[in-house]
């Protein structure tokens, strides 16, 4: 009998337009405004990197500004950083259905995309 044998699969991501399927040739600055939606007028630490290669991007946003920033970065605040409202409900059975709804904590603007590399502002 033979012991099983993980492989590694190199696959292309399904969704090219994903946050994770981007690549430094793909991910260029924009430039807009942050929107605190959670806590209006405070500022917001955010920190992320998306793929192999991109500096850790660490940067306390202040509420109502205009940055420079990464674009799969403006796309990670439009789109992961939310928070859940959970509802219980229960189904004819008596069974919970849980239900959510996703309410955004911040906002990026993008107001132009810019198409060379240069510095953050």
């Amino acid at each position: 009998m033979t012991p099983l044998v993980h492989q590694k699969i190199h696959r292309k991501p399904i969704n090219t337009d994903s946050i994770e399927a981007m690549t430094p040739e793909t991910d260029h600055l924009v430039y807009g405004s942050f929107l605190n939606v959670e806590a209006p007028g405070q500022n917001a630490k955010i920190t992320c990197r998306y793929y192999k290669g991109q500096q850790l991007f660490s940067q306390l946003l202040d509420d109502g500004q205009y940055y420079t920033i990464p674009k799969s970065v403006a796309r990670h605040i439009n789109e992961r950083c939310v928070s859940e409202t959970h509802r219980y409900l229960l189904d004819e059975k008596g069974q919970p259905l849980k239900t959510g709804k996703f309410t955004p904590r911040y906002k990026f603007i993008i107001e132009r995309e810019l198409s060379n590399k240069s510095t953050a502002a």
